[in-house]
């Protein structure tokens, strides 16, 4: 078994492992909220959940950190490094926004993981005078992330990311191609409904997001262990 053998198999394994953590973050998450879909139109309104809340909502984030993020750069790797022999690139380009995506989410989560909690503690704590001014913190750190790094910005470049290797990966792999490009599709619709502020576009993107992200994880990290050999495509 070579490097590029070793390394794929590697980056199966670890995408798989990455449906653990991210499963948790939504768990935790939702936990944290007591699985009130309320806080999702009003994010802000987190301040409110307590200290047992909190500690939810940090191990959520970083949870996050792992499972949507840092532990993709593997695949990532590994997709640019089959692609690249026919459209080097491309696929560089792509592969490039792709990482971005990996920094900006880890970054973004792990922020909130070390701010957002100990305000949500204070609040809890705070007389009503202090509250106000912890709500307008905890709220205006809470949108550089959301509507800042997160988004437009992680989701402009996820979807750059997946359409373009999903076209890509179409030549070898068409199901998984047009799943990626799909993922990559809701990404994009996400971006632009925040963009333009059209906040039914917006919650199209994301639910696609949802509905494709799992499922493309799943299939390329059984992908990579069930091809062993590296070919001209993705994955043999």
């Amino acid at each position: 078994m070579n490097d590029e053998q070793r390394f794929q198999r590697l980056a199966g394994v670890i995408t798989l492992a990455s449906l653990l953590p991210a499963l948790g973050a939504g768990v935790c998450l939702g936990a944290a909220a007591n699985f009130n879909i309320a806080f999702m139109g009003n994010p802000g309104a987190l301040i409110t959940i307590g200290a047992s809340g909190a500690n939810l909502f940090r191990w959520g984030m970083v949870l996050d950190v792992f499972g949507y993020y840092l532990l993709l750069a593997p695949l990532a790797l590994f997709l640019w490094n089959a692609l690249k022999r026919t459209s080097p690139l491309l696929v560089t380009l792509y592969t490039l926004c792709g990482l971005g995506y990996i920094l900006a989410g880890a970054l973004g989560a792990i922020m909130l993981a070390a701010v957002e909690p100990p305000l949500i503690v204070q609040y809890a704590q705070a007389t009503a005078a202090s509250r106000e001014t912890l709500q307008i913190v905890f709220n205006s750190f809470l949108n550089a992330v959301y509507l800042g790094l997160w988004n437009p910005l992680e989701a402009l470049l996820a979807g750059i990311w997946w359409v373009g290797i999903g076209a890509l990966m179409k030549r070898e792999r068409r199901a998984l191609g047009i799943v990626t490009m799909l993922l990559g599709l809701g990404a994009l619709l996400d971006a632009v409904g925040n963009i333009i502020g059209q906040e039914a576009i917006f919650v199209i993107g994301v639910s696609w997001l949802v509905l494709f992200f799992f499922v493309w994880v799943a299939w390329c990290g059984i992908e990579l262990l069930r091809r062993p050999l590296v070919s001209a495509g993705v994955g043999g």
